[in-house]
């Protein structure tokens, strides 16, 4: 078989998804041939959907020194880097590439990429826009355009977006995914009769399936039909069980090994540095108020939200963890030393975000976590925990399609359940460990009695009053990337609720393993 038609499988391997088999292959034909850049590139892109991303890294740039002319050599390491936060970097090969060649779709797509986790919505819009004049009906590009307009909270245009996705290609799921997210069906029927329809066809893969029944569900709940809502629901979560490999006890040896650690030492030794950068982080389960706590608090004129950024968890997880272990010694060698590393890096990556705010809030609500370390390695650090009356927040996980790897435990209810076990346990010895560190908010005396618990919140923030806390839902400087999208937009609203009443017949045998409160 001549080098083309050995590239040709290679390439027809990578599109298979058989990156394993692409290195294996693509490694033989490079001990002939190291002169090849193309080879060099093609083993970096199946590394890299490995997710081995220093590795893909070196392989791009060996293909960029044999080939310095090609720019799509050089998209690839640019795209690299975004993975690993190497924002600066990324963003100098786009624009090289762009001052090259103006048109070259992908490096304006994957620009206009990196722009939106930037939070530079302005200039993402933009560059969209312009790939949209080279290529008008690529519909993953317009539905990109209309995700940033969501996170802006500019819905009227996304949905127009979105319907003009319809009219091009009625079945493309993640258009309907989009609209149904942003639209309450109590209010109008949107395009739920369209997803019926598709649902019923057998066009669809599994995952697409899953997708469109989590989003029939949300529409049938909106309508209080919840006889047919909890049915999708049920349905939708089952797929996705079957295409996720969530194993429980990584996470169950990982929080018993960061327990271990930080039973033996005393974070409360750790003196406080008012000169640091502040920081704000709301920690708490997905689904328990932290997209509205967040809401609240950027609305502040001192305050930034980032949203839920994923950088503590890549510092610490790189720096500390190793199969699901903490590196002891590597924490006390910093630990002892009294070391700002954590600190810095984690505000080198908050400076790519381009806000020169006082304050910055991290939403992540995984980052409880990481708590102790938040109190070794952060010196003006803020922890406000987000508690909700755990079945609705249950029902809410169980309603809701994640695009995180890190809620795979959502889609059996059984795995919710010991999840918010292991939870309740990390908090439990958290408090204990750090006392007054940590500023409990409930979801339901934020709805309740807003302004006093506001005042609260603020006063353990050190932050002065600001009547623009009240309105949050009026600011037009929050991004809210997460499924709370829509709902976070709102004035605060009680039907959230004891919302799990009308799903007790279906899932009581789970709430009833759930402290309840």
């Amino acid at each position: 078989m001549d080098l083309k038609k050995k590239v040709d499988q290679l390439l027809q391997e990578l599109k298979s998804g058989k990156f394993n088999k692409v290195i294996l292959d693509g490694e033989k034909l490079l001990k002939k041939n190291q002169d090849k850049g193309y080879l060099f590139n093609i083993c970096g892109l199946a590394y890299q959907r490995l997710n081995k991303i220093e590795t893909s890294i070196l392989y791009f740039e060996k293909a960029i020194n044999l080939e310095p002319q090609n720019l799509g050599h050089k998209n690839n390491l640019a795209n690299s880097f975004i993975s690993i936060n190497r924002f600066k970097e990324a963003e100098d090969i786009f624009k090289k590439i762009l001052a090259v060649d103006p048109k070259n779709t992908p490096a304006l797509v994957n620009y206009a990429r990196l722009k939106n986790i930037l939070l530079d919505f302005k200039k993402s819009i933009n560059l969209y826009e312009n790939a949209l004049k080279l290529i008008k009906n690529d519909l993953g590009i317009w539905l990109n355009l209309g995700s940033v307009y969501q996170s802006i909270g500019e819905f009227g245009k996304a949905n127009n977006i979105f319907d003009n996705i319809l009219k091009v290609k009625s079945n493309f799921v993640p258009a309907h995914i989009s609209i149904s997210k942003i639209n309450d069906y109590f209010e109008k029927n949107s395009n739920l009769s369209l997803m019926l329809e598709l649902n019923n066809s057998n066009n669809l893969n599994k995952k697409e399936k899953s997708d469109l029944e989590f989003a029939i569900g949300k529409a049938y709940d909106d309508k209080k039909n919840y006889d047919l809502s909890i049915k999708y629901f049920e349905s939708a979560n089952k797929k996705r069980k079957e295409l996720v490999n969530y194993d429980f006890k990584s996470d169950e040896k990982l929080f018993k090994s960061i327990k271990n650690y930080f039973q033996n030492i005393d974070v409360n030794k750790i003196k406080n540095n008012k000169d640091s950068k502040k920081i704000i982080f709301i920690v708490g389960l997905p689904r328990s108020g932290t997209t509205l706590l967040e809401q609240i608090l950027s609305a502040h004129h001192k305050v930034f939200g980032a949203g839920e950024l994923d950088f503590l968890r890549q510092i610490i997880s790189k720096n500390f963890v190793q199969d699901n272990k903490l590196l002891s010694q590597k924490i006390n060698e910093l630990y002892k030393l009294n070391s700002e590393e954590i600190n810095d890096k984690y505000f080198d990556y908050i400076e790519n975000l381009n806000k020169n705010s006082i304050v910055t809030i991290d939403k992540g609500p995984q980052n409880f976590i990481w708590v102790g370390f938040i109190k070794l390695f952060f010196k003006n650090a803020k922890i406000i925990h987000s508690k909700r009356n755990l079945r609705d927040t249950f029902l809410s996980n169980y309603k809701n399609n994640f695009a995180s790897k890190d809620m795979d435990w959502t889609y059996d209810p059984s795995e919710i359940v010991k999840y918010f076990n292991i939870y309740e346990d990390l908090m439990n010895f958290w408090k204990k460990t750090c006392g007054d560190f940590i500023y409990e908010v409930d979801y339901e005396n934020i709805i309740n009695k807003n302004e006093t618990e506001v005042r609260k919140i603020l006063n353990f923030c050190e932050l002065d009053w600001d009547e623009n806390c009240l309105h949050h839902h009026n600011s037009k400087e929050t991004i809210i990337k997460t499924v709370s999208a829509y709902q976070a937009r709102k004035p605060i609203y009680k039907t959230s609720i004891n919302s799990n009443k009308h799903y007790i017949q279906s899932l009581e045998k789970y709430f009833k393993q759930l402290n309840y409160k």
